[in-house]
């Protein structure tokens, strides 16, 4: 059994940890391979170009910014954001960093200008700082991908004009004339159980199971779809499987509460491929005790309402912190006595700050702070927002999201919720289930 993924955000994460605490341990695959998949995550270029089975790189450090090697007089120049190389004053490449939070301006991609400033290469880099592959551009059009073992050997060529790929493995040469076989063979080579498949795209991972169910019509598949996308209709290809007879795909599981109201809503044939819901496992820390703190994170100092709300709620405290430096119109609201203010706040004292914290609101203008949503409904926290401005619905009880213009009935909310522990702990039951919160039996029972 396998999960079988296009590629590893942060819905994949999601599903591959429910699926573990649930039980299910299965090997993940990844299609497209960025170069920073977890140690644990398979893919086709890792296993051709001998990098997963390299033991020796498992200690290298990704590549920094400057470490980058550019012709002599070449310059780079680098912020927190990117870094550029110039030559003189002309601009000749573009180093684009990983969004691994731990790996601080970690070179991912290097992209390199002709003279009229486009893109002519782009070179790939992963987190052991090796260079594994390079994207070749003509006139502005990507025609030839290819990787590299670690002596820079070529072993995997992608040639996007004719749609063939050319594999060097074990001193042969692989001709494929699609994608689809050359992933048939990379799961024939490392002869994974590829019986029943756990994979969530109606794009390559859906045309993968169909090839292999076309190879070997007579095996008997098992695959089950996770649908983790919003649609006003039922994408083609899943009423492909619905209408199929003896298809692989035996389950279609739907993320998302109404989007699995809306397909049943639609679905107009029958079938023998059943559809489910299931939320996600996500680590919860239980708060068994609720106080009058409230936490805000910020990169802005235009919170609507903030102090109307403070004088309000004036019974409780307001945290706020930041991870820069803040306004004079931030720093003139800590004249009321129960607003507190944390500047420039260290990592350490904004996970105090969470775990004191019985809620969260998310009233701020401006980018989310580190996924700090997230955090709160991991932390049980219950959060509370405006409808202006809230960063991420997804967490939030539609209950608890109110109109800026009229925040005194967040305020109400806040008061109601809080006249009792049960009533506490029933709002974050209601969050939790708005959020799709399942339960390990939710997932045993479903996937029996």
């Amino acid at each position: 059994m396998i999960n079988l993924f296009e590629n590893y955000r942060q819905v994949e994460k999601d599903l591959e940890e429910s699926l573990i605490q649930a039980g299910y341990r299965n090997r993940t695959i990844v299609l497209n391979d960025d170069g920073y998949l977890p140690n644990h995550v398979n893919s086709p270029i890792s296993f051709f170009s001998g990098i997963s089975e390299n033991k020796t790189l498992k200690n290298h450090s990704p590549k920094f910014f400057n470490e980058v090697s550019v012709p002599n007089y070449w310059e780079i120049k680098g912020d927190g954001q990117k870094a550029e190389i110039f030559e003189g004053y002309k601009k000749r490449g573009k180093i684009n960093y990983s969004e691994v939070k731990r790996e601080h301006r970690a070179v991912k991609s290097v992209e390199w200008l002709n003279d009229s400033g486009r893109i002519r290469a782009i070179d790939l880099y992963n987190k052991y700082g090796m260079l594994y592959g390079r994207e070749s551009y003509s006139d502005g059009l990507l025609t030839l991908t290819t990787y590299f073992n670690e002596s820079l050997l070529e072993v995997i060529l992608i040639n996007h004009v004719t749609q063939s790929i050319q594999l060097n493995y074990k001193q042969k040469k692989y001709i494929f004339d699609s994608y689809n076989d050359f992933i048939i063979f990379y799961l024939q080579e490392s002869k994974v159980n590829s019986s029943q498949i756990f994979y969530n795209s109606l794009g390559r991972p859906y045309f993968i199971t169909e090839a292999l169910k076309n190879k070997e019509p007579d095996k008997n598949y098992n695959h089950t779809l996770f649908w983790q996308e919003e649609s006003a209709d039922i994408p083609g290809n899943m009423r492909m499987i619905l209408s199929a007879k003896g298809g692989a795909t035996k389950t279609i599981i739907v993320q998302n509460r109404q989007e699995y109201i809306r397909i049943h809503k639609q679905i107009n044939v029958k079938s023998k491929v059943r559809i489910d819901y299931l939320g996600y496992l996500y680590p919860i820390k239980k708060r068994n005790k609720m106080n009058k703190s409230i936490l805000i994170v910020t990169n802005s100092d235009n919170i609507p309402y903030l102090s109307e709300l403070a004088r309000k709620l004036s019974d409780y405290r307001f945290n706020i912190a930041a991870r820069t430096t803040m306004s004079d119109k931030l720093l003139s609201l800590e004249k009321l006595s129960n607003i507190y203010l944390y500047p420039t706040v260290e990592s350490s004292e904004l996970g105090n700050l969470i775990s004191e914290c019985s809620f969260y609101f998310d009233i701020n203008y401006g980018n989310q702070v580190e996924d700090i949503i997230r955090t709160a409904y991991e932390n049980s926290q219950l959060i509370m927002g405006f409808a202006e401005t809230i960063h991420n619905k997804q967490y939030i009880s539609p209950d608890n999201i109110f109109s800026k213009q009229r925040w005194e009935d967040l305020s109400n909310a806040l008061l109601k919720v809080t006249n009792t522990a049960r009533g506490y702990q029933t709002a974050l039951a209601e969050q939790m289930w708005a959020a799709g919160q399942s339960s390990k039996a939710d997932y045993k029972e479903v996937l029996k």
